[in-house]
């Protein structure tokens, strides 16, 4: 049973809309979850940099904020957890990089429902699992890789 809650001010054309954030849940799955509850909501920049220093200590605003609860995870096979996203930071960044906004929220959305999924980036080979997995799924929606041409 896949359950998520999915919060934003103002509907925005370059956000997923709700169906595909289903997709892109169901596509991101790397377990079979005997349930699936998140919330996903699109935040604001000072929201972004408040939930960031809470969190992680970093007073800046960050695109993506993943919270966790890997003891639901690994105790009753579920996987429940948030994201946040911030809008300005996704809009700004994928601008800077010259790739279409959706795009890049999809990219923010899988890499963040990674981590819920106990995924990191620290270490370099963490960091190359992770991101293959990425790639293979952003494939799945026509999107070429986010980090460029190299092999995966």
């Amino acid at each position: 049973m896949i359950k998520f809650s999915y919060l934003r001010g103002k509907n925005k054309d370059y956000q997923p809309s709700r169906s595909l954030l289903g997709k892109l849940i169901r596509s991101t799955l790397q377990s079979n979850f005997s349930i699936v509850q998140l919330s996903v909501s699109i935040i604001s920049l000072d929201d972004s940099q408040a939930l960031n220093l809470l969190y992680r200590e970093k007073n800046k605003p960050t695109n993506v904020i993943s919270l966790e609860y890997p003891d639901n995870r690994e105790q009753f096979n579920m996987l429940t957890g948030e994201l946040f996203l911030c809008d300005e930071v996704i809009v700004n960044e994928a601008t800077e990089q010259s790739k279409s906004i959706i795009n890049h929220y999809m990219h923010m959305l899988v890499h963040g429902l990674l981590h819920l999924q106990g995924y990191d980036h620290i270490l370099d080979d963490e960091a190359e699992i992770m991101e293959a997995l990425e790639v293979q799924i952003l494939k799945q929606f026509g999107i070429e890789d986010p980090y460029g041409e190299r092999k995966v």
